[in-house]
């Protein structure tokens, strides 16, 4: 599985404490949408669980999102900064960080 992490977000203190957490609670599951263009999934949510679960060895569960126009504050887990079309945030997925699981 290859995963877009479209959001810039990264603190080490905070990967810790996620890393910490999911020792107990196992893989996350994630919103993402398929990006077939790119063959592979863009991350609405969850760029610190994803870096958390491939440190540890998970592989994340998505809980897919249909590639639309909707707004990315539709989905109640969003963790951008700003509100933005779904459709824009993913069409660059392939210009962000990608991890290969």
């Amino acid at each position: 599985m290859t995963i877009a992490l479209v959001h810039d977000s990264y603190d080490q203190k905070h990967l810790d404490e996620v890393k910490a957490e999911m020792v107990n609670l196992g893989a996350p599951v994630i919103k993402a949408v398929w990006m077939e263009c790119f063959d592979m999934y863009a991350a609405l949510e969850g760029c610190h669980r994803i870096r958390a679960a491939k440190e540890l060895g998970l592989e994340p569960i998505i809980d897919e999102v249909a590639y639309s126009d909707n707004m990315a504050s539709t989905i109640s887990s969003y963790d951008g900064d700003e509100d933005y079309p779904i459709s824009e945030i993913c069409d660059y997925a392939n210009r962000s960080t990608i991890i290969v699981f």
